[in-house]
């Protein structure tokens, strides 16, 4: 049915171009890391990520990483915390320069132990050799400081950049890595009144590589419940230009009541652009909700809603709606 009136119609394209991120990793003397990096942690847990990534690469125990973020004064640029780019853009960032300075560390540690830096590691707080041989990491670093050799390094990562959208076939891999991901939802319909409850979700996603097992999991459940409530009763409402939503009693979100147990499935494939094979995991699980639970009602009471958030009324008129049309059916 054509609808009458003027209608906004919006039409939106970006191209990931020219996007990077900084991170300063270093020892102290003490064998101890620093990292420092802009990147603002508004609950993402990119600060501990960042931390277990250079713990990884230069052999120390977390506990032995500290990181400043989000301080001009002591901080290179970073970026925003947008986009699911953090864990991607300063996660490589502080790889480059973990790696950078895991490399200037071991070809001192070789001088001194009289081996090929290619055969040494940094593992348990010192450089060790094949043969049982190591170095501890205050021993080293002071040869470090003696020989002048730089503790600290600046890693700096350049994202490939995306490819302009082809209008005529209307795609173009406009952003350099994608996580996937499959949700599932069972619900019940009061077909009296309308209201929807979700019984169940399990949300399945291709993480690439879960740096933070815990943070992914919590990632996953929180963006699950986001698209519940997008899904099924977030609404701005406007009249003549007017907000008329402007308090949590009449712009709705899920309450504990209202979410059921979100049960995440982690994927890893290995395959991401991210750390060791990471993908983000921010905002992926935001979107599938919505159109599970369309799907899952349209399953339970044949019924589609082509409007969201498919809320008690709505979905009762079009129950009812359905209702009639199978009446002049049978006619």
């Amino acid at each position: 049915a054509a609808l009458g009136g003027i209608q906004p119609s919006h039409l939106g394209r970006i191209v990931w171009l020219h996007d990077w991120s900084s991170a300063w990793v270093g020892f102290e003397m003490d064998g101890s890391v620093v990292v420092r990096t802009g990147v603002p942690d508004v609950g993402g847990g990119q600060a501990s990520s960042l931390c277990q990534i250079a713990a990884e690469v230069l052999g120390v125990d977390l506990e032995r990483v500290s990181i400043h973020i989000a301080d001009s004064a002591l901080t290179p640029l970073a970026g925003t915390t947008t986009a699911t780019r953090q864990l991607y853009m300063s996660g490589n960032a502080v790889l480059k320069a973990a790696e950078t300075l895991r490399q200037q560390i071991l070809g001192v540690a070789a001088s001194m132990l009289g081996d090929d830096a290619a055969a040494l590691e940094l593992a348990e707080g010192a450089a060790r050799a094949p043969d049982g041989r190591a170095v501890l990491l205050p021993e080293l670093l002071a040869q470090c400081a003696r020989q002048g050799v730089p503790r600290s390094y600046l890693g700096v990562y350049h994202a490939p950049a995306g490819e302009p959208v082809d209008l005529e076939r209307g795609s173009g891999k406009v952003f350099p890595d994608y996580t996937f991901g499959a949700h599932a939802v069972e619900v019940e319909v009061d077909t009296e009144t309308g209201a929807v409850r979700v019984l169940k979700h399990v949300a399945a996603h291709d993480v690439g590589r879960a740096i933070n097992p815990q943070s992914v999991e919590g990632q996953i459940q929180g963006g699950a419940v986001m698209g519940l409530g997008y899904g099924l009763m977030e609404e701005v409402i406007l009249e003549e230009g007017v907000n008329l939503t402007t308090s949590f009693a009449a712009y709705l979100i899920p309450s504990a009541l209202d979410v059921p147990d979100v049960e995440p499935l982690v994927l890893e494939s290995g395959e991401g652009l991210g750390p060791f094979g990471a993908r983000g995991i921010g905002e992926p699980p935001i979107g599938p909700p919505a159109a599970a639970v369309a799907n899952a009602i349209y399953d339970a009471v044949g019924v589609r809603v082509g409007r969201l958030p498919i809320t008690p009324e709505r979905l009762w008129q079009a129950m009812q709606a359905e209702k009639g049309a199978e009446e002049t059916r049978a006619g």
